[in-house]
């Protein structure tokens, strides 16, 4: 992906590896550098990462909740069964409502890495058809939210717990 007729780039690591195959380099240019970390919401509001997993088929979704200093209020996993990665993630935000809603918690900024299940906040139509009445309660039980996305690298706390649900 290196060579002259490639349009791919590569790093000043491959240059050794590049000339003994007589290759000339296209090296990338970075343009800006993003630093992914969690930050803490400001109070009263707790944040609630989420994610969702699937792997052969089955899928899996866990979620995390901390407070305005970072501290950890309690978590969830659920396993599935058989679905999709969107279904999920979307599973992933009800029960991050319904558990926020059972303790009490009423302004929740729930953050996802999947830009396309945190749509479902602005358009209630993508919500799957088998968890839509699910996704209608929770949205009713008087929780304030703000939705938004982190990168991967800033939601493995997340991750983690979803890979978990595919062993209970």
């Amino acid at each position: 992906m290196s060579g002259k007729a490639s349009v791919g780039k590569c790093l000043h690591t491959d240059s050794a590896f590049l000339d003994s195959f007589a290759v000339l380099a296209h090296y990338r240019t970075v343009k800006e550098i993003i630093p992914v970390i969690w930050k803490a919401p400001s109070s009263p509001w707790l944040k609630v990462n989420t994610d969702g997993s699937v792997i052969d088929g089955h899928a899996a979704c866990g979620g995390l909740f901390r407070d305005s200093r970072g501290s950890f209020l309690g978590a969830f996993v659920c396993n599935i069964g058989v679905a999709s990665v969107f279904h999920s993630e979307v599973l992933a935000f009800i029960l991050a409502m319904e558990h926020a809603a059972q303790h009490g918690w009423r302004n929740v900024w729930l953050e996802s890495d999947s830009t396309s299940a945190i749509l479902i906040f602005s358009n209630p139509f993508l919500v799957p058809l088998l968890p839509r009445s699910r996704w209608h309660n929770a949205r009713s039980l008087g929780i304030q939210i703000i939705a938004s996305h982190i990168f991967r690298e800033g939601n493995c706390c997340a991750d983690r717990l979803a890979n978990m649900g595919h062993d209970i």
